[in-house]
């Protein structure tokens, strides 16, 4: 495969990241190992690389711990998918019992220990704790330096995955009502806008299905589906429950919390 082809063909700004990536195929190709990047990738990234290796002798494995994870670690590979991969899971517990955090507060105040964000995985809330899956290779400098949330002191510690049961996402649920299951119809209905809105948003590339962009506007949604709306946020199309005196569908939709 071709270097300068592979930079080109993945819409991505950082070049040198896509460099980089294409030499870790490289090597696992030649010497016959387990590859893996040293970052988490976001979906329209990590997508488009799978499209790729799908022509190629290289196989494409993604990693994000969580279920549904949108930010993911790849690894490449000329057989089976591996059982680790380099990620540990941080549990940040905020000891405040007057101030709560969110989810800006915590990724803020890792970043400001001069991290990027592709070294973080999807950072998941539940009951005052974040669960957050890092690089290997910056756990231990979390855990040591990262002693406030915003102005609240926190308590880092691993949270063995492999042992204890993961996090899950939480959703809010609702039910909406869409005039058909195409993909103009559903957003249309997720976004409360109107059908010719719905297609704009469609056309200028803001729509995601499954993590692929999808331009097509009479594109058939199913249940599980994942519809990522930029602007809106990452909906799940969860079941449809009947339809209406009006022929009209009403349809269980979990949006991403």
């Amino acid at each position: 495969m071709d270097k300068n082809y592979f930079i080109n063909s993945i819409g991505c700004e950082d070049k040198n990241l896509i460099s980089n990536i294409f030499d870790k195929m490289q090597i696992a190709e030649k010497s016959n190992k387990i590859i893996f990047t040293n970052s988490f990738l976001p979906p329209d990234v990590w997508n488009q690389i799978s499209v790729i290796c799908e022509s190629s002798l290289i196989k494409l494995y993604t990693n994000g711990l969580f279920k549904h994870a949108d930010r993911r670690m790849l690894s490449f590979s000329t057989y089976d998918e591996p059982d680790l991969y380099p990620i540990d899971l941080l549990k940040i517990s905020n000891k405040s019992k007057f101030s709560k955090v969110d989810h800006k507060d915590y990724l803020g105040s890792i970043m400001s220990l001069g991290i990027k964000r592709e070294k973080l995985g999807d950072l998941i809330i539940k009951d005052e704790i974040c669960y957050a899956p890092v690089c290997s290779d910056i756990s231990s400098y979390i855990i040591n330096n990262l002693s406030k949330i915003r102005n609240c002191p926190c308590e880092v510690s691993f949270h063995d995955y492999t042992l204890q049961e993961l996090p899950e996402r939480q959703f809010q649920e609702k039910i909406i009502i869409s005039t058909s299951f195409r993909l103009d119809g559903m957003v249309s209905a997720i976004c409360n806008v109107s059908r010719s809105n719905s297609t704009q948003l469609i056309s200028s590339g803001k729509i995601l299905v499954n993590y692929f962009q999808c331009l097509k506007k009479d594109k058939v949604i199913q249940n599980d589906d994942i519809l990522t709306i930029r602007g809106y946020g990452k909906f799940m199309v969860a079941d449809i429950i009947g339809s209406t005196q009006k022929g009209r569908f009403k349809v269980v939709i979990k949006q991403y919390i």
